[in-house]
């Protein structure tokens, strides 16, 4: 009984080992045709066009809110002085 289970456990390993490297054959033809590669590879080239742009986008805006946060820091210790400043634009504007 012990024999039969190891030889079926050794069949069955080197069944599977054998199906492994045989594979499943090669791959079949493709049946694209040449006008839809012809598409696919134009929006390709539109859509890294696009990514090439945001890239650029984003980074310019990056630059930008960069400045901002600058002057944010360069006026953030000086509330009152600012607070003076809309103070007398009020004034001038007739709102006050």
């Amino acid at each position: 009984m012990k024999s039969a289970r190891g030889w079926l456990m050794l069949t069955l390993i080197f069944g599977l080992i054998a199906g492994f490297s045989a594979g499943c054959g090669p791959a079949p033809p493709c049946d694209t045709s040449l006008v839809t590669l012809d598409e696919t590879r134009l929006d390709a080239e539109a859509y890294e066009q696009e990514a090439a742009e945001t890239g650029a986008k984003v980074a310019d805006l990056n630059a930008r809110l960069a400045n901002k946060r600058a002057d944010i820091d360069a006026i953030s210790d000086k509330p009152a002085e600012l607070e003076k400043k809309v103070h007398e634009m009020k004034k001038g504007s007739g709102r006050e």
